[in-house]
């Protein structure tokens, strides 16, 4: 085929949106050849040659090196190629699944991060919480202050089975039968909010919810419960369910562990209308 019926390296490389210098260092390493060099050295490329410029960008972006594109090149077959098509694929899968997951870390984390900045958190207030789904460690009985260290690995380990990358969210649930003995020290549970699909899928339950802040540490939170246990009694609330206690602001958002915002939030029955936030 002659020179004039080809694509010259300039145009080939902008309809590929492959720089002129990668195309021909894929040359000189035997990658990608072109279809056709003149006497002068001039490279050029057929039309056809986009499609496999196409397949070697894809494997690169799905972390193939280019030794390992070149040997599949070079033994490629219909059989060759559906193997490692379906090998990309589930490589593939488990990037949307990690990028899945790493994105409801954020949205969860900005979401804590901009409703904290609005809040007076000298005030106690009730809501209604629509349910919302969890993924749960395993069941322990456990002071804060004795928090075990088979726990963190347990919860750290089912964050990865589900993908979620290190920093997601997270806290720990005050079961109720603690709660009913004016105990804010007893936790249950690590979760964190996810929808899971290597796990059970768990849920904090529609209902409504006290909710109370305070600056404390991570060790530290077991002052917030007092005041809690005050204010149920006072305004004469029923515990229905557990408390989740999860840090709003973190070592992620400030400098001083003591300035930390925690979020408690304890189910309840259903109080007056008048004492419910919209």
């Amino acid at each position: 085929m002659h020179p004039n019926d080809m694509l010259s390296i300039s145009a080939f490389s902008k309809l590929s949106e492959v720089s002129r210098k990668t195309l021909i260092y894929y040359d000189r390493i035997g990658l990608f050849k072109p279809a056709y060099v003149a006497d002068n050295g001039y490279r050029y490329y057929s039309r056809s040659q986009l499609e496999t410029i196409g397949v070697i960008h894809i494997f690169k972006e799905l972390g193939m090196s280019l030794e390992e594109i070149q040997e599949h090149l070079g033994r490629r077959s219909p059989e060759n190629t559906l193997e490692l098509l379906r090998k990309q694929e589930e490589v593939l899968r488990l990037q949307m699944a990690k990028l899945t997951q790493a994105e409801q870390m954020i949205i969860q984390r900005a979401k804590n991060i901009e409703h904290s900045m609005h809040l007076d958190t000298s005030q106690m207030h009730v809501i209604w919480q629509a349910k919302a789904p969890l993924l749960l460690s395993c069941r322990i009985d456990s002071s804060k202050q004795e928090f075990p260290e088979e726990l963190w690995e347990d919860f750290r380990a089912r964050l990865n089975k589900e993908h979620a990358p290190l920093g997601y969210p997270g806290g720990v649930i005050i079961p109720k039968e603690d709660l009913l003995k004016k105990d804010g020290d007893k936790i249950s549970h690590m979760y964190s909010f996810m929808t899971t699909k290597h796990h059970k899928q768990a849920y904090m339950p529609e209902g409504y919810y006290l909710v109370s802040y305070a600056r404390a540490d991570y060790a530290d939170t077991e002052k917030i419960y007092p005041q809690i246990f005050d204010y149920i009694e006072q305004k004469k609330y029923v515990i229905k369910g557990d408390a989740y206690e999860e840090y709003m602001q973190d070592e992620i958002v400030l400098q001083h562990a003591e300035e930390y915002l925690v979020r408690v939030m304890v189910q309840i029955e259903k109080p007056g209308e008048e004492d419910v936030r919209p």
